[in-house]
């Protein structure tokens, strides 16, 4: 909007302000200026802006009612010249201007001790807006804030605790007088100290909103700050006087001795709490009252700021343990989270943890939730232990959580890690009953099978890696147990120094690491030379080529297994292959055009093969992150070259209706336009024909649309030749795009599917199943669905709730996907069978919702001419992993006496 129309509908309110009485029309009148204003904070008509600022003083003068005011003080704050505004610097800002923002803060100033409550404030919300917009407010008005606190009316006291905050960062070391004494100390000090105080207020919503902002004073004096750890006021904070000023303040006081009593001529001093005192009374275990506070949302607002202020200040997080501990005693579980997880930041501090607070802490392995075990093993391994027998301690308990909780223990091994690795003169002292090495007797070997030892041996190793004396104590098999986790588990197992140079592993490891980088690309440049010198060979028959595109999509899945950095990268290629094998299967055959002279199995194996691309397109699309737009444009064109296919076969050798194929064709067509003209790219030569001529089209009908393709399909070699020129793909340019190629899957970790015992339940009731499974590079966990697969052939879908994913480090180089762990429960029932029967469950992407697209055109596809007859839509489901089969008995309920 330009000034001129800005300008033009200004001048239409401002004579209704003058002519209209009624308090709601003007209020409306008041919003709808301030919604222009807020969107043209200053577009260069000061002439404009002044007219507005005089008709507000105006309606703040002549009307009585709130709401008038309450709008017209809103809009002034906005109306007031700041020098941060667009378009506007400090030498903008004229006299006149300058002199304006001083009215406008002095009428705010006086509306502040307005009579009604909802103007003063607005009044100071007002306040709090000009600061919001850049400006700096002056030191003056700290007195108005500090009767503030004191109001009636809770948004006043609101207002004023942030208006306080604001100005103890702006004038932080600025001197200001406590009480009615002489007394002086810092702004910030006095105000930290005053909204202490508010921790006692009677409103939850000033409560919470003290307690959230003491933890932005980072400024504060280390003896204000320990003070609202003890209820008890500390004498330290009186301010100490010289006996010259205690002498003078005597002699004024005019009081003389007696006479009766020896040395009683010098009169007593009066002392009066509020005058000694720097802080006041209430705000004296300010912390302490917040932690103990009924409400959740206080105490969940103290533990932040006393989180914030903790890492701010090593010595008040020194001091503060105890209380975080007691809170992990709490009745709610949200505050024992917060608490831990508060704990765990300090704790990256380098806090040490006494045995006693230890204890506390591991009493607390035993909740039953999930969520607040977890974090307690990030923050064991974050916090420092202070001896060897809180090691002992810490260890037992965690391995007593992992035989009570098997589905821990992936989050144990990272607690064991971190233990290691921050103690490892503590674990040196405890070797021997850790590996269970006797001085004499020669006990067996430990399995590798089990969990616990496991564990044991992850902290011996971390351990070892930085105290390299623990290693002198290491049985033979202790060795060999640690290539074998060092090769398993390697985020887990560091390299050992002494280890790896005793068996001369680590160099020849770094150096086998590069040589494969380097070979790997070469390896790949080789495969896409050797299809693109057999295909650009006139002499080599069809059937030589398609060998050789075998060859190379079988060298690809070995070169996945072999180089595990680039099995995404390897995948896509394969499968991208498999789709151009597909099309030449389907273009081999000269009668593919007419469906009905083919012989049924060719008809099915026609339909299947488009079914192939179609769907192997769409994962493409969808499964794979980190496409390079060349990657991209070449599944488009290859996905638009079959449902070209599609659409003249149904047109050519059937009778159904193919407007809806039609339509989805043209669509895709549209979408690869769109593609390649943002990215400035070429198509190959015969997609570019099929765009011509589909443009060339005024109304594009399905038969027109297919006679116009048709042609452009019978020359079989030459477009076999122009859909395999693929040595684009690992060119320079996108070389780097696959090296970063991440893949969509997941992992379930329980249940595992290896039990023959089957789940016996009452048919017609519910039998529980606990799923623990990882999901990884995953953009919109809102297409995660379960997949129960049942011996009928029926397939049901289970939409998991939000809350039952975890997000877990984010490893991927895409900001957009990210990796989640899914906890949740699997109910399952049935009718009475016969015998025991296995039940696949799966997690799949379902598209179904956000692509009916892609289902409309693989409709035609998906009906095969024989067999079990595929649903269109199921083509829109992505598998994530391998299904794991459960195998249950629904048994028929005993029937009573």
């Amino acid at each position: 909007m330009d000034d001129n129309k800005l300008a033009a509908i200004v001048e239409e309110y401002l004579p209704l302000l003058g002519s209209t009485k009624e308090k709601l029309v003007i209020g409306e009148i008041l919003t709808s200026l301030l919604k222009l204003i807020t969107s043209h904070p200053y577009a260069g008509n000061w002439e404009l802006f002044l007219k507005l600022i005089n008709a507000s003083k105006h309606l703040l003068l002549t009307h009585s009612s709130n709401l008038i005011k309450r709008h017209a003080l809103v809009l002034l704050a906005h109306l007031a010249p700041v020098a941060s505004d667009s378009d506007m610097n400090e030498s903008g800002l004229t006299s006149e201007m300058q002199s304006e923002f001083s009215v406008i803060v002095k009428i705010l100033r006086e509306f502040s001790h307005y009579f009604d409550p909802r103007v003063r404030s607005a009044a100071l919300n007002s306040i709090y807006s000009l600061h919001q917009r850049g400006a700096k407010l002056d030191i003056s008005l700290y007195c108005e804030f500090c009767e503030g606190l004191t109001d009636d009316y809770e948004d006043c006291r609101m207002a004023s605790i942030k208006l306080m905050e604001v100005l103890s960062h702006n004038y932080a070391d600025c001197l200001v007088c406590v009480g009615k004494g002489d007394e002086q100390i810092r702004l910030v000090d006095d105000a930290f100290a005053k909204i202490c105080s508010m921790m006692n207020d009677l409103s939850i919503r000033v409560r919470v909103q003290a307690a959230s902002i003491l933890g932005n004073f980072t400024d504060v004096a280390p003896d204000f700050l320990e003070q609202t750890l003890d209820k008890k006021l500390m004498s330290n904070l009186r301010k100490k006087r010289s006996a010259h000023e205690r002498s003078r303040e005597n002699f004024k006081s005019g009081e003389w001795s007696s006479g009766k009593k020896w040395a009683d001529d010098a009169p007593l001093e009066e002392l009066d709490p509020e005058a000694i005192n720097l802080m006041d009374i209430g705000a004296c275990g300010a912390f302490i009252h917040g932690l103990e506070d009924e409400f959740l949302e206080v105490r969940m607002a103290s533990l932040e700021s006393l989180c914030k202020l903790a890492i701010s200040f090593p010595a008040f997080a020194q001091q503060s343990l105890d209380f975080l501990v007691d809170m992990f005693n709490d009745e709610i579980e949200d505050i024992r989270l917060k608490a831990i997880q508060c704990l765990s930041r300090i704790g990256q501090q380098n806090i040490t943890l006494r045995d006693d607070q230890i204890d506390i802490i591991l009493g607390v392995l035993e909740d039953m939730s999930i969520d607040i075990r977890e974090a307690l093993h990030d923050m064991l391994g974050n916090c420092k232990l202070s001896s060897k027998q809180s090691l002992k301690a810490c260890i037992e308990k965690l391995l007593y959580n992992l035989r009570r909780y098997p589905e821990d223990k992936h989050s144990l091994w990272k607690c064991f890690q971190k233990l290691g690795t921050n103690h490892p003169n503590l674990v040196d002292l405890i070797v021997h009953e850790l590996l269970m090495i006797h001085p004499f007797l020669d006990l067996p070997e430990p399995s590798l099978e089990d969990d616990a030892y496991i564990s044991v041996l992850i902290l011996v190793f971390n351990a070892a890696a930085l105290c390299p004396s623990i290693t002198k104590v290491f049985l033979p098999h202790t060795f060999k147990h640690y290539s074998y986790l060092q090769y398993s588990y390697p985020q887990e197992v560091p390299h050992i120094p002494d280890i790896d140079s005793g068996l001369e592993r680590k160099r020849e490891q770094s150096q086998h690491c590069e040589g494969v980088s380097e070979s790997a690309m070469s390896f790949l440049s080789s495969i896409f030379e050797r299809i693109r010198n057999i295909m650009s060979s006139p002499s080599v028959s069809l059937e030589t080529q398609a060998a050789v595109i075998e060859l190379s999509i079988g060298d690809l899945e070995k070169f996945g297994e072999i180089e595990s950095s680039m099995s995404h990268a390897s995948d896509f290629l394969k499968q991208y292959l498999k789709c151009q094998m597909s099309l030449r299967k389907i273009l081999s055959n000269n009668n593919w055009i007419n469906t009905f002279l083919l012989s049924p199995l060719q008809s099915n194996s026609f339909r299947s093969s488009l079914q192939q691309i179609l769907q192997t397109t769409f994962c493409l699309i969808h499964q794979f992150h980190g496409l390079h737009p060349f990657h991209l444009s070449l599944i488009l064109q290859t996905r638009v070259k079959a449902l070209a296919l599609q659409l003249i076969a149904v047109i050519h050798g059937s009778n159904q209706s193919a407007l809806t194929l039609c339509d989805a064709f043209l669509e895709e067509v549209k979408t690869l336009q769109t593609h390649l003209k943002l990215n400035g790219m070429d198509p190959d030569p015969l997609t570019k024909e099929m765009i011509q001529e589909v443009n060339k089209l005024s109304s594009p009908k399905p038969g027109s649309v297919a006679r116009a393709l048709q042609p452009l399909f019978l020359s079989s070699p030459k477009l076999i030749s122009q859909a395999v020129d693929l040595t684009q793909l690992v060119s320079s340019n996108t070389i780097e795009y696959l090296e970063h190629l991440r893949k969509s899957s997941a992992c379930i970790n329980e249940p595992n599917g290896r039990s023959d015992n089957p789940l016996k339940f009452t048919a017609g009731l519910i039998l529980t199943v606990r799923l623990d499974a990882m999901i990884y590079n995953i953009k919109d966990i809102k297409t995660i669905r379960l997949m129960i697969h049942s011996p009928d052939q029926t397939n049901n879908f289970i939409l998991p709730k939000l809350s039952d994913f975890r997000l877990m480090d984010n490893n991927s180089r895409e900001s957009d996907s990210r990796n989640y762990r899914l906890l949740t429960n699997i109910y399952l029932s049935h009718t009475v069978w016969t015998e025991p029967c296995h039940v696949s469950i799966s997690i799949v992407s379902d598209f179904r919702e956000t692509a009916s697209s892609f289902g409309i055109s693989q409709t035609w596809a998906s009906k095969t001419g024989s067999g079990i007859r595929a649903r269109p839509e199921e083509s829109l489901i992505i598998e994530l992993c391998k299904p794991i089969k459960l195998l249950i008995a629904p048994k028929q309920h005993k029937k009573g006496f």
